[in-house]
């Protein structure tokens, strides 16, 4: 079966982030197509007609999605794309109206085409910095001749790597307990930590009552729910009087806990460190629409015998676990399309496994739904560094600085500032 390197530019000012990533979700669904790689989210000025109206004049975020296609048929990836500009509410209308999304196929390795209706590269692909610059980071291999304007700062449309936006959602931690591993934990006053991860770009506050690093101590069931509903009064209140925009996550495994979470308040997200084994966990799924973090683990708190067997397909092994997992939620008639895949850095894994799946993401290519890394301070990190884990926010920020952003739909973080900040701080061509 022959593959061939695709590479699509993606556009939105109309939600943006949210539709780039929702594009992504749905390019990975297209048959016969790999996602390999994202580039950096772009900002850049909207391309206007004259005398376009005022109300059309919105900042652009765009990117670039580097594919593996099979069997490449140009006008069957073009109706593929159409299908999903199409599903994610993109209206006809005038030709630079915004939009929220626009997708096109920049360039094809090794492979040209010209028609009216397509054309292979992108026939405006120089005169588009939005478009050429986020490709070249992908593929500096694109053959091309030089524009003068790359020469030259800013660049047209002021197209730069934007500070603001990245692929992964990040989700702050927010610890309610005093024997978090990394010291971080905020048990009497939450609320200042909230206020922090907020301002440093958390979209979604993960909250948690207990420890799950090694050696810890269970929390009693009612002391664990007490110090979840005490934390989300105020976090609610905080989220009221500030008019803050913000997803909540409930990091818990016991079901008895879980249910009162649930009568009680409304939620985004069920973090599961035993990813939902529990018969009683996947039935509390009913009375919500939150979406189901499944993470992978043997046991909880973690058992450094207890690991995935050296010599195993890491990347195989887990891909079928997660299939497994997704055949029994469908068997309970809980949608699939609520579950989020977490690998587990750190539960069932040796240090170096857990490397080596942060290095290979892009080895979960099978799984097409949304990827949730949590490896902040973890100890792991200690392959890079002897620090102790309140220390590890550097490393931590190197891993981010290197992951595949195409595989790593959620980072949950306790440094969100320094970790976004890895994620954007890459030099503009």
């Amino acid at each position: 079966m022959s593959k061939l390197c695709v590479v699509l530019g993606l556009g939105s000012n109309i939600e943006p982030v949210k539709h780039l990533r929702l594009a992504l979700s749905e390019i990975k669904k297209i048959s016969q197509v790999t996602v390999v790689n994202v580039a950096s989210i772009y900002e850049s000025d909207a391309l206007l007609p004259e005398n376009a109206p005022a109300t059309w004049n919105k900042k652009y975020l765009n990117s670039a999605v580097e594919l593996e296609v099979s069997n490449f048929e140009p006008f069957k990836l073009l109706q593929d794309i159409k299908a999903i500009e199409h599903k994610l509410g993109r209206a006809s209308g005038d030709r630079w109206a915004p939009r929220k999304i626009d997708i096109d196929i920049l360039w094809a390795q090794d492979f040209t085409f010209q028609s009216e209706a397509l054309n292979i590269p992108h026939a405006q692909i120089l005169n588009r910095p939005f478009a050429l610059l986020p490709l070249l980071e992908l593929r500096p291999d694109f053959p091309f001749n030089v524009p003068d304007w790359m020469h030259r700062k800013p660049h047209p449309f002021h197209t730069e790597i934007s500070k603001t936006y990245v692929w992964p959602k990040m989700a702050g931690i927010l610890n309610i307990t005093e024997d978090s591993f990394s010291g971080d934990g905020v048990l009497l006053s939450p609320l200042k930590q909230l206020g922090k991860l907020l301002d440093d770009g958390a979209e979604i506050i993960d909250i948690g009552a207990e420890s799950t690093r090694p050696g810890a101590l269970i929390v009693d069931p009612e002391i664990e729910y007490q110090r979840l509903a005490s934390t989300l009064d105020a976090v609610n209140k905080y989220k009221k009087d500030y008019a803050r925009d913000f997803e909540i996550s409930i990091d818990s495994r016991k079901p008895e806990v879980m249910a009162r979470i649930l009568n009680n308040y409304g939620v985004d997200y069920v973090n599961d460190v035993e990813g939902f084994r529990q018969p009683k966990m996947r039935e509390l799924l009913k009375l919500t629409e939150a979406k189901a973090i499944c993470m992978h683990s043997f046991s909880v708190p973690p058992v450094k015998t207890e690991t995935i067997p050296e010599g195993e397909d890491l990347w195989s092994y887990l891909t079928d676990w997660w299939v497994k997992q997704k055949e029994i939620f469908a068997r309970e008639n809980i949608s699939t399309e609520r579950m989020i895949f977490d690998p587990g850095i750190g539960f069932g894994k040796t240090p170096q496994q857990s490397v080596d799946i942060l290095n290979y993401l892009e080895g979960f290519s099978g799984i097409r739904e949304e990827i949730y890394l949590g490896y902040s301070r973890k100890s792991f990190l200690s392959l890079l560094t002897d620090k102790p884990a309140a220390e590890r926010d550097p490393e931590t920020a190197l891993v981010t600085e290197a992951i595949n952003q195409a595989y790593a739909q959620y980072l949950r973080v306790h440094n969100v500032a320094q970790n976004k900040q890895a994620l954007t701080e890459r030099t503009l061509l």
